[in-house]
Protein backbone atom coordinates (compact mmCIF):
# COMPACT_ATOMS: atom_id res chain seq x y z
CA UNK A 1 0.00 0.00 0.00
CA UNK A 2 1.48 3.26 -0.74
CA UNK A 3 0.27 7.04 -0.17
CA UNK A 4 -3.71 6.98 -0.39
CA UNK A 5 -4.61 9.76 -2.76
CA UNK A 6 -8.23 11.39 -1.62
CA UNK A 7 -10.54 9.15 -3.49
CA UNK A 8 -8.67 6.05 -1.95
CA UNK A 9 -8.78 7.33 1.28
CA UNK A 10 -12.25 8.07 0.68
CA UNK A 11 -13.09 5.10 -0.14
CA UNK A 12 -11.07 3.43 2.05
CA UNK A 13 -12.88 5.13 5.33
CA UNK A 14 -16.58 4.37 4.13
CA UNK A 15 -15.45 0.96 3.72
CA UNK A 16 -14.55 0.72 7.36
CA UNK A 17 -16.27 2.92 8.74
CA UNK A 18 -19.11 0.53 10.14
CA UNK A 19 -16.05 -1.15 12.21
CA UNK A 20 -13.62 1.91 12.66
CA UNK A 21 -14.69 1.94 16.61
CA UNK A 22 -14.52 -1.48 17.12
CA UNK A 23 -10.74 -1.54 15.61
CA UNK A 24 -9.88 0.41 18.31
CA UNK A 25 -10.36 -1.74 21.02
CA UNK A 26 -6.12 -2.65 21.11
CA UNK A 27 -5.84 1.25 21.26
CA UNK A 28 -8.38 1.67 24.04
CA UNK A 29 -6.86 -1.23 26.04
CA UNK A 30 -3.04 0.46 25.41
CA UNK A 31 -4.63 4.16 26.72
CA UNK A 32 -6.55 5.99 23.91
CA UNK A 33 -9.45 7.43 25.53
CA UNK A 34 -6.75 8.87 28.67
CA UNK A 35 -4.80 10.66 25.46
CA UNK A 36 -7.79 11.71 23.93
CA UNK A 37 -9.06 13.14 27.36
CA UNK A 38 -5.55 14.44 28.03
CA UNK A 39 -5.67 16.62 24.52
CA UNK A 40 -9.01 18.08 24.87
CA UNK A 41 -8.20 19.22 28.96
CA UNK A 42 -4.24 20.79 27.62
CA UNK A 43 -6.10 22.92 24.64
CA UNK A 44 -7.63 25.10 27.80
CA UNK A 45 -11.25 25.01 25.99
CA UNK A 46 -13.53 27.41 27.69
CA UNK A 47 -17.43 27.94 27.93
CA UNK A 48 -18.35 29.57 24.77
CA UNK A 49 -15.35 28.68 22.48
CA UNK A 50 -15.16 27.71 19.07
CA UNK A 51 -13.90 24.28 18.08
CA UNK A 52 -13.03 22.73 15.23
CA UNK A 53 -12.20 19.30 14.86
CA UNK A 54 -10.06 18.70 11.48
CA UNK A 55 -10.61 14.52 10.01
CA UNK A 56 -12.93 14.04 12.63
CA UNK A 57 -14.09 10.69 11.51
CA UNK A 58 -16.59 8.82 13.86
CA UNK A 59 -16.87 11.99 16.31
CA UNK A 60 -15.16 10.58 18.99
CA UNK A 61 -13.80 13.43 20.42
CA UNK A 62 -17.18 15.57 19.95
CA UNK A 63 -18.68 14.89 23.04
CA UNK A 64 -15.79 15.87 25.05
CA UNK A 65 -15.32 19.03 22.97
CA UNK A 66 -19.27 19.91 23.30
CA UNK A 67 -19.03 20.04 26.71
CA UNK A 68 -16.35 21.84 27.12
CA UNK A 69 -17.58 24.56 25.13
CA UNK A 70 -20.85 24.29 26.84
CA UNK A 71 -24.29 25.21 25.84
CA UNK A 72 -23.34 28.76 24.35
CA UNK A 73 -19.69 27.27 22.40
CA UNK A 74 -19.82 25.66 19.37
CA UNK A 75 -17.74 22.68 17.90
CA UNK A 76 -17.33 22.00 13.63
CA UNK A 77 -16.50 18.19 12.76
CA UNK A 78 -15.15 17.91 9.26
CA UNK A 79 -14.27 14.82 7.07
CA UNK A 80 -13.65 13.94 3.85
CA UNK A 81 -15.92 10.57 4.71
CA UNK A 82 -19.57 10.61 4.20
CA UNK A 83 -19.36 6.75 5.88
CA UNK A 84 -17.14 7.78 9.27
CA UNK A 85 -19.86 11.34 9.05
CA UNK A 86 -22.74 9.21 9.43
CA UNK A 87 -21.46 7.33 12.15
CA UNK A 88 -20.23 10.68 13.91
CA UNK A 89 -24.26 12.13 13.17
CA UNK A 90 -25.36 8.75 15.13
CA UNK A 91 -23.96 9.75 17.78
CA UNK A 92 -24.48 12.97 18.14
CA UNK A 93 -28.23 12.78 18.03
CA UNK A 94 -27.73 9.77 20.36
CA UNK A 95 -25.49 12.54 22.77
CA UNK A 96 -27.91 15.24 21.56
CA UNK A 97 -25.15 16.95 21.26
CA UNK A 98 -27.18 20.54 19.54
CA UNK A 99 -24.11 22.42 19.59
CA UNK A 100 -22.26 20.26 17.35
CA UNK A 101 -21.81 20.92 13.14
CA UNK A 102 -20.75 18.25 10.71
CA UNK A 103 -19.30 19.19 7.33
CA UNK A 104 -18.06 17.16 4.58
CA UNK A 105 -15.11 18.77 3.29
CA UNK A 106 -11.33 18.58 2.63
CA UNK A 107 -9.34 19.73 5.62
CA UNK A 108 -6.73 20.77 2.27
CA UNK A 109 -8.99 23.09 1.15
CA UNK A 110 -10.84 23.81 4.49
CA UNK A 111 -10.89 27.79 5.59
CA UNK A 112 -11.23 27.56 9.01
CA UNK A 113 -13.30 30.08 10.65
CA UNK A 114 -11.06 33.14 11.80
CA UNK A 115 -13.83 32.63 15.27
CA UNK A 116 -12.42 29.36 16.37
CA UNK A 117 -10.22 29.37 19.19
CA UNK A 118 -9.15 25.85 19.38
CA UNK A 119 -8.28 23.54 16.72
CA UNK A 120 -7.12 20.06 16.69
CA UNK A 121 -7.00 16.67 14.98
CA UNK A 122 -6.89 13.19 16.18
CA UNK A 123 -5.56 10.43 14.07
CA UNK A 124 -5.83 12.39 11.15
CA UNK A 125 -3.52 15.07 9.90
CA UNK A 126 -0.48 12.52 9.47
CA UNK A 127 -2.30 11.21 6.71
CA UNK A 128 -3.25 14.37 5.33
CA UNK A 129 -0.26 14.63 2.25
CA UNK A 130 -0.90 18.41 2.42
CA UNK A 131 -0.93 18.49 6.49
CA UNK A 132 1.66 21.09 6.09
CA UNK A 133 -0.19 23.76 4.32
CA UNK A 134 -3.09 22.83 6.67
CA UNK A 135 -1.24 24.02 9.48
CA UNK A 136 0.46 26.94 8.31
CA UNK A 137 -2.89 28.34 7.02
CA UNK A 138 -4.37 27.82 10.79
CA UNK A 139 -1.11 29.59 12.01
CA UNK A 140 -1.42 32.30 9.60
CA UNK A 141 -5.71 32.50 9.88
CA UNK A 142 -6.46 32.07 13.71
CA UNK A 143 -6.50 34.81 15.93
CA UNK A 144 -2.98 35.31 18.31
CA UNK A 145 -3.06 32.74 21.11
CA UNK A 146 -5.27 30.18 19.42
CA UNK A 147 -4.42 26.72 20.22
CA UNK A 148 -3.77 23.56 18.05
CA UNK A 149 -3.68 20.20 19.56
CA UNK A 150 -2.56 16.78 17.61
CA UNK A 151 -3.11 13.31 18.70
CA UNK A 152 -1.58 10.77 16.14
CA UNK A 153 0.30 7.76 15.16
CA UNK A 154 4.18 8.33 13.85
CA UNK A 155 6.47 5.57 12.73
CA UNK A 156 8.16 4.28 16.15
CA UNK A 157 11.76 4.91 15.84
CA UNK A 158 13.21 3.20 18.72
CA UNK A 159 10.92 0.02 18.67
CA UNK A 160 12.73 -3.20 16.61
CA UNK A 161 12.17 -3.56 13.08
CA UNK A 162 10.64 -6.90 14.32
CA UNK A 163 8.03 -5.64 16.11
CA UNK A 164 7.53 -2.68 13.55
CA UNK A 165 6.42 -5.72 11.35
CA UNK A 166 4.50 -8.14 13.77
CA UNK A 167 2.32 -5.21 14.53
CA UNK A 168 1.97 -3.51 11.14
CA UNK A 169 -1.48 -5.31 10.76
CA UNK A 170 -2.96 -3.11 13.15
CA UNK A 171 -2.61 -0.01 11.59
CA UNK A 172 -2.38 -0.87 7.70
CA UNK A 173 -6.51 -1.30 7.70
CA UNK A 174 -6.47 1.92 8.96
CA UNK A 175 -4.10 2.96 5.86
CA UNK A 176 -1.40 3.57 7.70
CA UNK A 177 2.13 2.32 6.17
CA UNK A 178 5.74 2.91 6.61
CA UNK A 179 5.31 5.05 3.48
CA UNK A 180 3.72 7.85 5.48
CA UNK A 181 7.01 7.69 8.07
CA UNK A 182 8.03 11.04 6.84
CA UNK A 183 4.73 12.87 7.59
CA UNK A 184 4.80 14.85 10.77
CA UNK A 185 2.70 17.09 11.47
CA UNK A 186 3.64 18.10 14.68
CA UNK A 187 6.97 19.24 13.25
CA UNK A 188 5.35 21.47 11.25
CA UNK A 189 2.93 22.81 14.17
CA UNK A 190 5.94 23.57 16.05
CA UNK A 191 7.62 25.20 13.36
CA UNK A 192 4.57 27.94 12.72
CA UNK A 193 3.40 28.17 16.00
CA UNK A 194 4.67 28.17 19.76
CA UNK A 195 4.85 24.80 21.05
CA UNK A 196 3.83 24.64 24.33
CA UNK A 197 3.70 20.88 24.88
CA UNK A 198 4.72 17.71 23.12
CA UNK A 199 5.01 14.07 24.60
CA UNK A 200 4.84 10.32 23.34
CA UNK A 201 3.25 7.70 23.92
CA UNK A 202 4.02 3.83 23.38
CA UNK A 203 7.58 4.40 23.42
CA UNK A 204 7.32 6.86 20.83
CA UNK A 205 3.92 5.06 18.45
CA UNK A 206 1.93 8.20 19.40
CA UNK A 207 2.68 11.31 20.04
CA UNK A 208 0.60 14.12 21.16
CA UNK A 209 1.28 18.56 20.80
CA UNK A 210 0.04 20.91 21.35
CA UNK A 211 0.56 24.58 20.34
CA UNK A 212 -0.59 28.35 20.22
CA UNK A 213 -0.50 30.42 17.07
CA UNK A 214 1.79 33.84 17.27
Amino acid sequence: MTILDKPAARDLYDRIAQRYDGWLITFRLLGLDRWRRSLVDALDIAPRDEVVDLCCGTGENLALLAAAVGPGGRVVGIDLSEGMLDRARTKVVSARLENVELIRGDVESFEVPRTASVVLSTFGLEMVPRYDDVIRRCARDLRSGSRFGLLGVKFPERWPDLLVTALEPLVRRFGATREYREFRPWVSAATHMNQLSYAEHLAGAVYSSVAATR
